[in-house]
């Protein structure tokens, strides 16, 4: 008979549900993570920005959630992937791949290329213009 030995490991759970409250019990002190409420909630079934109207998580939300879980990025895209089943849900219309974009393909982006992804960039020029000589 074989056995399935598992190494327990402890992972801090820092986000606690839709609430955008840490899970787990209070510690005494400051906590670094843990941040005030923010008005940036998302509006349900419509998953707009209760802040800005946006679509949720608006830019200013992944700012703060970037900073909130700036030493943690997997517990960032897991509590975000919450977020999405529930989006997915409640927006059966809207394409999976907007969805996974717009919930969790910006976190694997450095701050830096997020926010200069929301300007306007000139497109490059056409292949023909780069091939001749100057």
């Amino acid at each position: 008979m074989s056995r399935l030995v598992v190494a327990a490991v402890a992972v801090p759970v820092l986000a606690g549900g839709l609430g955008d409250q840490p899970a787990g019990p209070r510690e005494r002190g400051p906590v670094p993570w843990r941040r005030a409420v923010t008005t940036h909630g998302p509006v349900l079934p419509i998953w707009s920005c209760g802040g800005c109207d946006l679509p949720w998580p608006c830019p200013t939300r992944r700012r703060e959630l970037r900073a909130e879980y700036a030493d943690a990025p997997v517990s960032l895209a897991l509590y975000l992937g919450g977020y999405l089943v529930q989006a997915a849900e409640d927006m059966p219309w809207a394409p999976a791949g907007a969805l996974h974009r717009r919930f969790i393909g910006w976190t694997r982006q450095p701050a830096e290329v997020q926010q200069r992804s929301t300007a306007t960039v000139p497109a490059e020029p056409d292949r023909e213009a780069r091939q001749q000589p100057g």
